[in-house]
């Protein structure tokens, strides 16, 4: 219970006691502002107000919007934010200040598909014909171009959630979208919660991203194509076969769906993974990692656990065959409790060449709880067997590592005050 205290003054001559704290102070409702339409000229949101976007709201280029910590954005009903090639969105928040993407329906009756998610055009190159082309429906702007390290600015101790909607057959806005987003661009630390399509989508550029968890996708949780040859390390990503039981992949890796052999070829370089399937018999559920449609890549030092299907998945020639000469290569890593744990058919004698995959229970110690995970390995976990892990390269991006999978067994960072897991 509170207790009041008081403080003594005086009043026009007389003594007084002032009550200074007998009852809690509630903050006043901050003012909201409604955004749409074209930002063109330089903007700075701050956490004081609440900002509400009403349809399609692009940042043109020339233009930056700059977003201070602690700031709360809100979208209505098929609303989105795109950032256009040439533009910048400076969204830095801090571990205790994150910056928030949210619904604009009242917590508890929240849900994916409530409004669109962030879209990010660039200038980086990617494997469209013309080295350009345009985002969802025509509906997000143009991406692509020339500049591998093109920046479109800083998007750092982020939360989206809620978003993603149709906008045509087939084609869905998602939570976080790169698009053709240079490697002059930081995103780290975001996390991605309940969205109706992917988690984050890549499609061609540069871009490298560290610290991304994505809770509860209702399809693909990382997914990439159209030429992304970026970097990643230390990705969380749980699976909730309830937001949409059609397809739950930890991850779906492309290079061009029309033309597989299209360059530049998605070619990832990716280290310290844990892809978390729903193992529930009553949810849908897909693969763990699904790679096709000509990318190449590196991954290592992944746990990929509790999927209804293989935990690797090669799929089509090209990719097969890119998997053969060793530019299509998984090690180091740890699968189990998939259906079959590592791989079936054609992929299995493909991939019967990958070094130090081993069929194992990594020992997480709660990775199926869906309101408060805990994705860090046990003390006697063979994930912390250095044997079995790789170091990456030594390029300034990468951190060393002594264990598998994306969560740092003594800090955990998906614990942190800027991610907020909620269903709803």
């Amino acid at each position: 219970m509170m207790r009041p205290t008081w403080k003594k003054g005086a009043v026009g001559g007389f003594a007084v006691l002032w009550l200074m704290s007998a009852f809690p102070i509630f903050a006043q409702q901050k003012e909201q502002v409604i955004v749409q339409g074209d930002i063109t000229s330089d903007r700075t949101w701050t956490p004081d107000k609440e900002y509400i976007l009403s349809g399609a709201v692009f940042v043109r280029a020339g233009a930056t919007l700059t977003i201070l910590p602690g700031t709360v954005i809100k979208g209505l009903e098929r609303s989105f934010l795109v950032i256009d090639r040439g533009a910048k969105l400076i969204a830095e928040g801090t571990p205790s200040a994150p910056i928030v993407f949210t619904s604009a329906q009242p917590p508890g009756q929240r849900s994916p598909r409530d409004w669109g998610g962030v879209w990010i055009n660039g200038r980086a190159p990617i494997n469209a014909p013309g080295g350009e082309e345009q985002g969802e429906a025509g509906l997000t702007g143009i991406y692509g171009g020339n500049d591998p390290n093109d920046s479109s600015g800083v998007i750092r101790y982020v939360r989206i959630e809620f978003a993603g909607f149709p906008v045509a057959p087939d084609r869905e806005l998602n939570n976080f979208t790169l698009a053709g987003v240079g490697a002059g661009t930081v995103v780290d630390h975001v996390h991605l919660n309940r969205g109706a399509d992917d988690g984050i989508e890549f499609f061609g550029g540069t871009v490298n991203v560290k610290y991304i968890l994505v809770t509860g996708p209702g399809d693909d949780g990382f997914d990439w194509q159209t030429g992304w040859t970026g970097k990643a390390q230390f990705v969380v990503i749980q699976q909730d076969g309830e937001v949409d039981p059609a397809a739950d992949r930890g991850i779906e890796g492309d290079n061009n769906e029309n033309d597989n052999n299209l360059l530049p070829r998605s070619n990832p370089t990716l280290y310290n993974f844990t892809l978390v399937g729903d193992p529930r018999p009553e949810t849908g559920g897909g693969s763990g990692i699904v790679l096709r449609r000509g990318t190449a890549g590196t991954l290592r030092n992944f746990i990929i656990l509790g999927f209804k299907r293989a935990g690797l998945d090669i799929q089509g020639s090209i990719s097969q065959a890119l998997a053969q000469r060793g530019e299509l290569t998984i090690s180091h890593s740890i699968f189990f409790g998939n259906r079959p744990d590592f791989a079936s058919g054609t992929t299995s004698s493909i991939v019967s060449q990958f070094a130090q995959v081993a069929i194992v229970d990594p020992k997480l110690r709660d990775p199926f709880n869906l309101d408060d995970p805990d994705f860090r390995p046990t003390d006697d976990s063979p994930a912390l067997d250095r044997a079995r892990v790789t170091s990456p390269p030594e390029d300034g991006f990468f951190e060393p590592v002594y264990f598998l999978g994306g969560v740092n067994p003594q800090n955990d960072w998906t614990k942190a005050k800027w991610v907020h897991i909620a269903r709803e």
